[in-house]
Formats: C-alpha cells, structure tokens, sequence
C-alpha cells in the first residue's frame, strides 16, 4: 500500500483500503444510554452499513456476550446481510480468535470503528489495532457511552493514542469524491429516508 505521507493519515483512506467495524452494538446495553443519543448512534450506523455495502467496503462485527446479552440491533442487523459478525467474551475485540481471522481476512489497512462503549470495548479495540499497526478511524457520532464524560474521555484517550476522529458525514462524502455518481444518489436518498435523529452529543 503507497501513502501520500510516509506516515499514513486519514486522507490516505479510499473505499479500496478501508474496513468497517461494528462493535457490540446491542439492544441489551440500550437502557444504559440516552435515548437521544441512542437514536443518533443508530442513525448513523445504519447510514454507514448501507453506504458500506454500496460502496463494496467489507464489514465485520462484534457481539458481547450472545448468550447473555442478546443480538445487534435489530434493524441494524437486518442490514447488515452476511458480513461475518463475530460473539466474543473479551472487551477487546482483538482477544478473540474469530475476529482475528475476520480481520486479517480482509487485509485493509484502515479500520473504520462505530459501537459501544465508547470508553471500554471501543477503546480496548482502537488500542489494539494501533500496536498492530491498522490506521484507525473513530467516528464520534456513531460510537457512544452511557454519559457524556465517559464518552468524550473515551474519544481523548483514542486520539491521543493515534486514531483519527471523524463523524459519519465527513467520512463518506471523503470516499465519494464526487457528487455525479450513483453512490451518491444512493447517500442523498438515505440521508433524506432516515429518521430526524438529534445532532451531537
């Protein structure tokens, strides 16, 4: 892989280079978080999964403890189609052996990373992609913590650690480039579909 910069940022991502990870994204865990935000989170989520599959970028997932906590979101699942989406035990989602296969499977260097929560799994996650030397992409507006301070310690301590922070938007009208295509027909289309889900956190 060929960088602009000797050490790759976040503009060197393209929809060729990049991957999806969906953390623990779980009904179960709901009642712990904000509706609001809840509703936000979900939003964004889904708009990445669509675009995603769109766009031909592959997908993987995590669910925390299947037995006990129950499946991703239902509508999120319903389209996530048949990515692989792996149960795990460990927080980070690097302790599971599953996972590993799943992401050297895919062999892209840029993880994008949306889920829960921000400051335990996520940031477990993010870690450990970075000493393995993946360039990391948090997207603020679709990761999310049962408070906000929890939440913003958690996207402090992953950008100080060297991931790129970005929000939804940002990142996929990055990857389209262009507003002449179908993809982005594809994203006004969703955009003007979805829900109205509040701004910010």
């Amino acid at each position: 892989m060929t960088f602009k910069n000797n050490k790759p940022t976040w503009t060197d991502i393209s929809r060729e280079n990049a991957l999806f990870l969906l953390i623990d994204f779980q009904e179960k865990f709901f009642p712990l978080l904000k509706k609001k935000m809840t509703a936000l989170t979900k939003a964004n989520i889904l708009l990445l999964v669509n675009m995603f599959k769109e766009l031909g970028v592959p997908m993987i997932g995590t669910e925390h403890y299947v037995k006990g906590l129950g499946h991703t979101e239902s509508d999120i699942l319903e389209a996530w189609g048949d990515a692989p989406m792996s149960d795990k035990i460990s927080f980070n989602c690097c302790g599971d052996g599953t996972f590993l296969k799943n992401l050297e499977t895919s062999s892209r260097p840029f993880v994008v990373v949306a889920g829960l929560e921000t400051h335990i799994c996520v940031l477990q996650t993010v870690l450990d992609l970075l000493d393995r030397d993946y360039r990391v992409v948090v997207l603020k507006d679709a990761v999310i913590s049962s408070s906000k301070l929890k939440w913003e310690n958690g996207i402090e301590l992953m950008k100080d650690a060297g991931a790129s922070i970005l929000n939804t938007e940002t990142l996929l009208f990055y990857l389209l480039k262009r507003a002449d295509t179908a993809e982005f027909k594809y994203l006004v289309k969703l955009l003007k579909d979805r829900r109205t889900a509040p701004d910010g956190h």
